[in-house]
């Protein structure tokens, strides 16, 4: 249930998470980076060099009395008009840009906009060669 978006060198791969612990879903978007124009297995998100997840502001949590940016999404509590705002937000900013310009693009943008999590000094590799 993963959809895809072949950039010029990666691939951007976004699906729809449940949480194990209760009614919340998560969106997740992540990057593969290397050469997949002519792709017939597509990875896993598992395989992905970088991940993030799509924030949208809180309805019944808070944090000393406030609201507050979450990826943990109670999806029942919104509208789709609620929601739209923070997904063409992410696209706009954040998951397209890559797609169209690249992994320097990501490399250019690092601990602004993403981060690496796991196997950083392969990943860096990846986005500076």
């Amino acid at each position: 249930n993963v959809f895809y978006l072949t950039g010029h060198d990666l691939l951007c791969g976004i699906d729809l998470q449940k949480s194990n612990y209760g009614d919340v879903y998560y969106v997740n978007y992540y990057y593969f980076i290397g050469e997949f124009e002519k792709i017939t297995n597509y990875p896993t998100p598992y395989e992905s060099d970088v991940e993030e997840r799509i924030l949208v502001m809180s309805k019944t949590q808070t944090v000393h009395g406030k609201c507050f940016l979450t990826a943990m999404i109670e999806y029942e509590e919104y509208t789709e008009e609620e929601l739209r705002p923070y997904f063409d937000k992410a696209f706009e900013e954040k998951i397209l840009p890559p797609v169209y310009r690249g992994k320097k693009y990501i490399l250019d943008n690092l601990g602004k906009l993403y981060s690496l999590t796991l196997n950083k000094e392969e990943v860096m590799r990846k986005l500076q060669s």
